[in-house]
């Protein structure tokens, strides 16, 4: 359906005209998921045209016509949506000049109000822009009766979170385990993420108790008043450093790299990464050679069992540099990856300077 209403959309105008009650009853007959705009004859169709270019899987129409308006029962403007899920029909009655306000509304009711999260749904959850609120459960007895709970508490939140499912046991589950830090002996459990797609930030339910339709709708007040706290994965910090290679974990990662009086480069690496494999001699050499420089760190982190608030690793290696001078814009290292890339770069962009003769002769 969505490929042919995006055919249909390419083919001819964002929106048609109803021009009276026939083409209004077919239009909602013929389609699933449809978005009706009302408006009276002075007021601009500009930017509810614009929403319905950008709203690609849906079908929009629009009229002026009053036995049109008369059969949707509401005052105009207004936008009429209809889909064959949950509700089956909601009513935007606000600013229809504004493109972000009616696609957010068109897009937080496309979906059903609890959507199961597999390959095809994932583009779609992680693109939303709404924070996420996520049930990890197995199909067991528990899982059922956390589903059954959450399932319940779902309609209180007015579609202002969208609300997933996920399982363990498919690989797309275990892949956003992993992207989310879940272990599988916490299932089941429950997170709200948000910004997925860029520098994530992820809450937890906390309590080792059952899953309720009280805990969750808690839960996510305390989320939308903000009173949680991130949830942060970390390893146990290491008891000594062993090596030039500085080594963090999630609870000291800040306290590192956020200090003023340091310039602190960090490899984010994962440990089955064959890219970060190749380059561990090349950074182990970088920083031994600047063990003599006490202004600069040379640090690595296993990303995939330590989270970093603020920090977007979209692959590995990703590889940054906190300069002293600012801590709040860390640099990405675009040089080459060898000893000498390593060094040049550095000595270009660190906000303490160092002389590659110094280091040279430090070595001697």
């Amino acid at each position: 359906q969505s490929i042919v209403t995006w055919l249909q959309k390419k083919a001819g105008p964002p929106a048609i005209l109803l021009a009276d009650v026939a083409a209004a009853e077919a239009f909602e007959r013929e389609n699933q998921l449809v978005v009706v705009g009302l408006f009276d004859e002075g007021t601009s169709r500009t930017a509810f045209e614009t929403a319905a270019r950008q709203v690609e899987d849906v079908m929009f129409a629009y009229s002026t016509v009053a036995l049109v308006i008369a059969k949707f029962n509401t005052q105009v403007p207004a936008l009429k949506m209809f889909f064959p899920h949950d509700e089956k029909v909601a009513t935007f009655s606000g600013d229809v000049q504004s493109v972000a306000d009616m696609e957010r509304f068109v897009k937080s009711y496309r979906h059903p109000l609890v959507i199961s999260f597999d390959g095809d749904t994932a583009p779609e959850i992680f693109g939303d822009g709404r924070p996420i609120l996520l049930l990890f459960r197995d199909k067991d007895d528990k899982g059922k009766a956390a589903e059954e709970q959450f399932r319940t508490a779902a309609p209180g939140f007015g579609r202002k979170l969208l609300v997933s499912i996920a399982g363990s046991s498919e690989p797309m589950d275990q892949r956003l385990m992993d992207y989310v830090s879940v272990e599988p002996e916490e299932l089941p459990t429950v997170r709200v993420l948000t910004n997925p797609m860029a520098s994530m930030t992820k809450y937890r339910l906390q309590g080792g108790g059952d899953i309720t339709e009280a805990s969750v709708a808690e839960f996510v007040k305390d989320f939308e008043v903000g009173k949680l706290e991130p949830h942060m994965k970390s390893e146990q910090p290491p008891a000594s450093q062993h090596g030039p290679v500085f080594v963090l974990v999630g609870s000291t990662f800040q306290k590192v790299v956020k200090d003023p009086a340091k310039d602190v480069l960090v490899e984010f690496y994962a440990p089955w990464c064959g890219h970060c494999k190749k380059l561990e001699p090349v950074y182990k050499e970088v920083a031994k050679k600047l063990e003599s420089v006490g202004t600069i760190i040379v640090a690595k982190i296993d990303a995939t069992a330590n989270d970093v608030e603020g920090a977007d690793i979209e692959g590995f290696p990703t590889i940054k540099l906190w300069r002293a001078s600012n801590k709040d814009e860390p640099l990405d290292y675009d040089g080459d990856r060898d000893v000498d890339g390593f060094l040049t770069w550095l000595e270009d962009k660190v906000a303490h300077p160092f002389s590659r003769l110094e280091v040279a002769r430090a070595e001697l």
